[in-house]
């Protein structure tokens, strides 16, 4: 009854990988499933020059991957056979690839770490912030799609029936999110009340089949800002689009990092996906 689902699960992951490579330019996308004695086993790859990382099993808390296992964050080394905040039991297979700069991202489904998303170079290149925002994002992105199958495996058990035809894709996931953004803005410019509560009500509920309980309550006016951020706005672009100044946008901005614990404007998107404060 699930191998359809488990289908799903792999789709969604090339899915991810694919597209993270296009928006990137990256030569190397990876993910590795986290199994159930806590090793990694690398199951998907785009861009690999040979076989040693394929189907690489990788040893609990060894190497980038197992790093970010361990501390739940996203880890990064420019030159992995000389990086000090590894190990290096995997170091021959990384020089049988030529892989010299990889950050890692762990992909975590209802608090649960599932894989690691990886990216690599086979030159000596710093890989920046801005990458790593990047994979961050493309892994909150699967994160939801995954978090969608789990729901529709747990329908099918208890209700003896599959729904795949409601399953959707990342285009789809996409398309919600831009809309949420969309419509959260439109809230924003509506004078009447009642019909702003109304439209954010509707906002809620466009992300309640797949949120969590949240420990962290953000303000209307917190989401609006995170809504525009969501949508590639700028913080002069959100304060027009708002009607309140820059400064004040900044304000807000602080405020949700501070309350989600993110340090930067990305990461404070990803923190609200991730408790269901955003689609």
């Amino acid at each position: 009854m699930d191998s359809p689902r488990i289908k799903d699960d792999d789709e969604a992951v090339r899915a991810a990988l694919s597209s993270l490579k296009n928006a990137t330019g990256i030569p190397v996308t990876m993910y590795a499933t986290l199994l159930a004695d806590n090793r990694l086993h690398i199951t998907h790859w785009i861009g690999l020059r040979t076989p040693a990382l394929q189907n690489l099993i990788i040893d609990p808390g060894a190497g980038v991957g197992g790093r970010v296992v361990a501390t739940r964050r996203a880890v990064g080394v420019t030159d992995y056979t000389r990086a000090t905040t590894i190990t290096h039991e995997n170091d021959s297979a990384i020089q049988d690839e030529g892989l010299h700069s990889i950050v890692a991202v762990p992909v975590i489904v209802q608090r649960e770490i599932r894989g690691v998303f990886y990216v690599g170079v086979h030159s000596p290149v710093r890989l920046g912030d801005k990458v790593i925002e990047e994979v961050t994002m493309t892994a909150r992105s699967l994160e939801q799609d995954l978090a969608v199958n789990s729901v529709m495996r747990r329908m099918d058990g208890s209700k003896g029936m599959a729904a795949r035809g409601n399953v959707m894709n990342g285009a789809e996931w996409e398309q919600i999110r831009s809309t949420h953004s969309k419509l959260r803005m439109l809230a924003n410019r509506v004078d009447d009340e009642d019909l702003r509560k109304e439209l954010e009500t509707l906002c809620d509920q466009m992300v309640s089949p797949v949120r969590v309980k949240q420990s962290t309550k953000l303000s209307a006016r917190e989401l609006d800002v995170l809504s525009c951020v969501a949508l590639g706005h700028t913080n002069v672009e959100a304060a027009e689009e708002m009607g309140i100044g820059a400064e004040t946008v900044k304000s807000y901005l602080r405020s949700v990092m501070r309350k989600l614990g993110a340090h930067t404007r990305y990461e404070a998107v990803n923190a609200a996906r991730r408790i269901g404060a955003l689609p």
